[in-house]
C-alpha cells in the first residue's frame, strides 16, 4: 500500500528525533571530551649521606678508641690494639681495685710512698680510703697510689696468710688478675702508679681498647668511683686536719660537654694520655680513649675526637 504524504512525514521525523538524541547523549560529549594528560612523576632527588665526620681528623695519638657504651659500636679507631705505657691511666685500676675496700679503711702515708715524689701530701698524713681516692685520681698523685696499695696489699696479705709478700706486690697481682677477668688482652701492671720503672720500662703497659673496656666496667657497674674527676679542681681535707685543693690534670675538664670521668697519664716512655668519658646525648655516654700523643696534644686531640661525636650521634649514626 502506497504511504501517504502524511506518513512520511512523520517517519522522516521520527529518525530526525533519533539522530538528535544520539546527537545529544553520544556525539555532543565525545566531540567535547578532552582526555587529560598524565602528569610525569617528578624526579626522586637522593640526598648525599652526610660526610662522616671523623673522617679528616689528624691525631697526634698513636693510639685512639671512640666507643658509643649505649650501642657498643665502634664510631673511630686507629691502632686500638697496640700495647703502649698507660702512665698514670694505670691509677684507674688502682682505683678499681681498692674500692672492694671499705671506704672508710685508714690510709697512712709511708716514707717509701713518697720516693716517687710527694704528690702533695706529707710524711705521716693519715686519709680515709675514698677521699685519698678521689685525691689521687684528680691530682693523679704517685704518693697516694702507692699508700692506697699499701693500705690495701697489707689486707690482702692478712687474708692469705703470707707474711714474706710484699704489700704492694699482692696489690699489683689483683690488678693483673682483674685486668685478666675483664678481657683486657694487651694490659698488664708493674705497679699501681703507672710510673716509669726505669728509662726503658714502663709502669704499666695497655691498649685504647682495654681502656675503654676499663672504663666502661666503672661506668655499669660502679660510676661514683670516678666522680670525681669530671670536675676543674676539688678540697680535701686529711684525717689529721691538713688541707688540700686538688686541680685536675685534665685541663679540658670543664670545657667537655657533659664529661662523666677522665684520666690523664704522662711520663717519658708513655707521652700524653688521656681517657674520658662524656655524654654525646642523653643517655649516650661515649669513651674517647687516647694512648701516646704528645703532653700537650692529647688534649686537643680528645677534643677533636669528643666535637666528631657529637656530630655523629646528631645524624643518628
Amino acid at each position: 500500500m502506497p504511504i501517504s504524504k502524511t506518513q512520511s512525514i512523520i517517519a522522516v521525523t521520527i529518525v530526525n528525533c533519533f539522530a538528535i538524541f544520539f546527537a545529544c547523549v553520544y556525539a555532543i560529549p565525545l566531540f567535547f571530551y578532552q582526555e587529560k594528560p598524565v602528569p610525569k612523576a617528578a624526579p626522586v632527588i637522593i640526598a648525599p649521606p652526610p660526610p662522616d665526620p671523623f673522617s679528616e681528623i689528624s691525631l697526634h695519638a698513636e693510639a685512639a678508641y671512640v666507643v658509643d657504651t649505649a650501642t657498643g659500636k665502634v664510631l673511630f679507631a686507629k691502632n686500638e690494639e697496640a700495647q703502649l705505657p698507660l702512665a698514670s691511666v694505670t691509677k684507674v685500676m688502682t682505683a678499681l681495685v681498692a674500692s672492694s675496700f671499705p671506704p672508710e679503711m685508714a690510709v697512712q702515708v709511708t716514707e717509701s710512698d713518697l720516693a716517687s715524689g710527694n704528690g702533695g701530701l706529707s710524711l705521716g698524713e693519715r686519709w680515709n680510703l675514698k677521699n685519698l681516692l678521689d685525691y689521687t685520681l684528680v691530682v693523679s698523685s704517685n704518693s697516694g697510689a702507692s699508700a692506697i696499695a699499701g693500705a690495701a696489699g697489707a689486707v690482702m696479705v692478712n687474708r692469705e696468710g703470707d707474711a714474706s709478700a710484699r704489700n704492694e706486690d699482692v696489690f699489683v697481682r689483683k690488678m693483673n688478675e682483674t685486668a685478666k677477668r675483664l678481657g683486657m688482652a694487651q694490659t698488664y701492671y708493674l705497679n699501681p702508679s703507672g710510673l716509669d720503672e726505669d728509662e726503658k720500662l714502663s709502669g704499666a703497659y695497655g691498649s685504647a681498647k682495654d681502656m675503654s673496656i676499663l672504663f666502661n666496667h666503672i661506668l655499669k657497674t660502679d660510676p661514683l668511683l670516678l666522680e670525681s674527676t669530671a670536675y676543674d679542681s676539688l678540697s680535701f681535707k686529711s684525717e689529721n686536719g691538713v688541707s688540700h685543693r686538688a686541680v685536675n690534670t685534665n685541663i679540658i675538664a670543664r670545657s667537655v660537654p657533659g664529661l662523666i670521668a677522665s684520666k690523664t697519664g704522662y711520663t717519658l716512655l708513655a707521652n700524653g694520655n688521656l681517657i674520658i668519658v662524656f655524654n654525646a646525648g642523653l643517655m649516650k655516654p661515649i669513651i674517647v680513649a687516647v694512648l701516646d700523643s704528645t703532653q700537650e696534644g692529647r688534649f686537643s686531640d680528645v677534643e677533636k675526637l669528643v666535637n666528631a661525636s657529637i656530630q655523629k650521634i646528631g645524624q643518628g649514626k
